[in-house]
């Protein structure tokens, strides 16, 4: 028993080192994950834990599928590239049916000390970014994908992180640390001037409802409510950055977007028109039965993407772009039987955490951020969303008292 808790210690530590890594580019974040990789397997063998879990099966599948479709991709070369991207969810997948049964108290541990290590680098990121804007006077410095200039690192996948360490810490907050409060606070304004219009929105009302969820006292909640509502305030008055994101979405012209059969140089789009953009594009590129039901191949899509916003004249950047929504992503490089297994994913996941609040928000997150992002398709969301999925189905099921939580 004492060497199986070392052990959990151990993969605790990975873990934590793992998630911190991802930050930090993908030479570092790949070294962590290649020792998580053994250290799981050995793990699981040591104390002969191998199991089929069924939840991960779809998650197996799904990865075995994006390795099969080199046997019918339209573009070898790409392919071969995206398997080499996607081999990190494979080997989560087959690391997690190793893995033995871990303790609630190891998870929570790992994801306090996450929450915490975010809310350091947030501190750090804004101290370095109001240099810059004392230096420069360029608001810009302070908000979006300006403000990672230190990690190059896209802010969604930050907010995405973020989010999940703000709503942690607000489910698992308890009277004994009440410091977390400022860390709270650190991480809303952290992600607030992250800029991510989906993620905060749906963090808010993530946010609130565990809030009023642990709230006791109807004057709590009413107080709850109105410091909701002051923030709101707030923002509107003095968050003009932020504000700007939001109300250049009515600007939004769905006709144009998919009838237009050449766009003028220098037109600006808005992120929903980009969106709906990539909808026309996804229905140039996939005209068979056959696409529709294995699609044209992993990472196939890239050449035909590129030629097609190059024939409406859209700005160059769109040329190098995905198709910025998981859904849309696997159904034109993977057919049907790729977005099934994605949606079987997501089906399983919710099922399991539907008692856990901390994971059901991760899901739930996880599942809008799909529609305005291809997360599994980029290193830093493999990895992110990767060991959450797999702690989701490894961490034990049995009850832990509230005394027992409070001293993770």
């Amino acid at each position: 028993m004492k060497d199986f808790k070392k052990w959990e210690k151990g993969f605790g530590l990975i873990t934590f080192l793992l998630l911190v890594s991802i930050p930090f580019g993908y030479f570092i974040s790949s070294l962590v994950f290649g020792i998580w990789s053994i250290y799981s397997i050995v793990f699981g063998v040591r104390f002969s834990a191998f199991k089929i879990k069924r939840g991960l099966i779809p998650l197996l599948l799904f990865s075995l599928v994006t390795v099969a479709s080199f046997f019918w991709t339209q573009d070898v070369s790409d392919t071969v590239h995206g398997i080499v991207r996607q081999i990190p969810l494979l080997l989560f997948s087959i690391g997690g049916l190793f893995l033995p049964i871990i303790s609630n108290h190891i998870v929570n541990r790992v994801f306090r000390f996450f929450s915490y290590f975010l809310t350091v680098l947030a501190l750090i990121l804004i101290g370095l970014a109001l240099i810059k804007f004392q230096t420069y006077q360029y608001y810009g410095f302070l908000f979006y994908h300006e403000l990672l200039a230190p990690l190059e690192m896209n802010a969604i996948y930050m907010s995405y992180m973020v989010s999940f360490g703000l709503l942690f810490l607000i489910e698992t907050m308890n009277k004994s640390r009440y410091w977390e409060v400022l860390f709270i606070l650190i991480l809303a304004t952290f992600l607030f001037m992250l800029s991510s219009k989906s993620i905060i929105s749906f963090s808010i009302v993530l946010a609130l409802f565990l809030v009023l969820r642990k709230a006791k006292k109807v004057t709590l909640k009413v107080v709850v409510v109105f410091g909701f509502v002051m923030v709101a305030l707030l923002l509107r008055t003095f968050g003009k950055p932020i504000q700007n994101r939001f109300k250049t979405e009515f600007k939004t012209s769905v006709t144009e977007i998919l009838t237009t059969n050449k766009f003028s140089k220098g037109r600006a789009y808005t992120g929903l028109e980009a969106r709906i953009l990539q909808f026309r594009v996804f229905n140039e590129i996939i005209n068979t039965p056959g696409e529709y039901l294995l699609g044209v191949g992993l990472d196939a899509s890239k050449k035909q993407i590129s030629q097609i916003n190059k024939r409406l004249n859209t700005p160059e950047i769109y040329q190098k772009y995905n198709f910025h929504n998981q859904y849309l992503q696997v159904l034109a490089e993977l057919g049907c039987v790729g977005l099934i297994l994605l949606i079987l994913i997501l089906i399983f996941g919710v099922n399991k955490a539907h008692s856990d609040m901390v994971f059901l928000s991760f899901i739930s997150m996880t599942i809008i951020l799909f529609l305005s992002e291809s997360v599994i398709w980029r290193q830093r969301g493999i990895l992110f969303f990767g060991i959450l999925y797999i702690l989701l189905f490894t961490k034990s099921s049995t009850f832990e008292s509230k005394k027992s939580i409070r001293q993770v």
